[in-house]
């Protein structure tokens, strides 16, 4: 089964389309998961997301340069910050305790030197 026969329902049994689409509209953003920090939220993608629109929906307007902390926190799922697929639930690291909290852009070898 491709891609497009998993997005689009065709292929094995599951929901439907449309059931996926409202499930994730209900749930955009879940509680942290027990035993991780209580900083944590996590946040289902939904079609023409990208990881800079998410930034500013959680951080704030102007704050889509931290979307390298999102890709950083889901890290060996994500491999590319431009390759995000609906349906998929991103961990989203605290504004306040991230890799670049300070406002500041670091490169990402940076943020995995500390």
């Amino acid at each position: 089964m491709g891609l497009l026969d998993f997005l689009t329902g065709k292929g094995k049994p599951g929901p439907a389309p449309d059931a996926l689409k409202k499930t994730a509209a209900a749930a955009p953003k879940e509680p942290a998961a027990a035993g991780s920090s209580s900083t944590e939220t996590f946040y289902v993608v939904k079609p023409g997301d990208t990881l800079w629109k998410i930034a500013e929906e959680h951080y704030g307007a102007g704050k889509g340069a931290k979307y390298m902390e999102i890709f950083e926190a889901n890290r060996p799922m994500l491999t590319d910050p431009d390759k995000i697929q609906p349906g998929q639930r991103l961990r989203i690291p605290d504004a306040q305790t991230g890799p670049s909290a300070g406002g500041e852009w670091k490169p990402p070898s940076e943020i995995a030197s500390k």
